[in-house]
């Protein structure tokens, strides 16, 4: 499993200072811990690796309350800050942390609009508004937001920003048995997108933001692969010959 780039690379974030961080860049860097912690956590001999659950976890808090900062700042742009929302929500189900989680849900009640007819308006149909939906339904189990984050892909599942479609088709997927609006071709068309995604980056990892988004590719491309490895191994393992 190893990669050494993606593990030496993981050396020079961990030295990163938080409040350098573009807040697109503490994005990044959320959802990439977020996968070293998941691989942490499957199997503790990478601590050796990647540190405790203990640190990852302190990193993760962190990172998550300088976003919670950006989250309220209007002079951001809506759809941002929405992926921001969803962001925190995303390590909510990582770590707790009422605090920061009260503040996201706030903020998405006042976000999630309802018109003269009680039903829920939207603020458009992006990937961080389908994101948005996700993390509301794991909170609250309301159908609705389901039926809305399918369309939403359903529509627009051809949109070239790939890594945010790609956190938006995970999000659905978590959450639902069988994603009959996507295809399994489809599927593994954007996982392998997500493989090639730094070809449509600088080669060198030049500057913080830069670093942050390689940071989150690799690391969600290495998850997929230690994953894939232990299923594998289980099976091996486990099967009668």
């Amino acid at each position: 499993m190893k990669n050494d780039f993606f593990h030496d690379l993981y050396m020079t974030i961990r030295d990163v200072r938080v409040r350098d961080c573009s807040a697109m860049s503490l994005s990044h860097l959320l959802h990439g811990y977020l996968s070293v912690y998941a691989m942490v956590r499957v199997s503790p001999t990478l601590e050796r690796e990647y540190g405790t659950l203990q640190e990852i976890h302190g990193r993760l808090r962190e990172i998550a309350k300088e976003l919670s900062k950006a989250m309220k700042d209007t002079s951001i742009e809506l759809d941002e800050r929405i992926g921001y929302v969803a962001d925190l929500m995303d390590a909510y189900q990582t770590y707790s942390d009422m605090d920061l989680l009260n503040e996201a849900l706030d903020v998405t009640y006042r976000i999630l609009t309802v018109d003269e007819k009680g039903e829920i308006v939207i603020p458009g149909r992006t990937p961080n508004v389908c994101r948005l939906l996700c993390s509301w339904y794991y909170f609250t189990g309301e159908e609705w937001c389901l039926e809305m984050a399918e369309e939403v892909i359903s529509l627009h599942i051809n949109n070239e920003d790939r890594l945010d479609w790609i956190r938006a088709v995970n999000n659905l997927r978590d959450f639902v048995d069988k994603c009959v609006f996507i295809s399994m071709n489809e599927n593994e068309r954007l996982k392998d997108e997500l493989f090639h995604m730094k070809k449509n980056r600088e080669e060198r990892c030049e500057g913080i933001d830069n670093k942050t988004y390689y940071f989150e590719v690799l690391a969600i491309q290495e998850y997929e692969f230690f994953i894939l490895c232990e299923r594998k191994d289980l099976l091996e393992r486990y099967t009668i010959i």
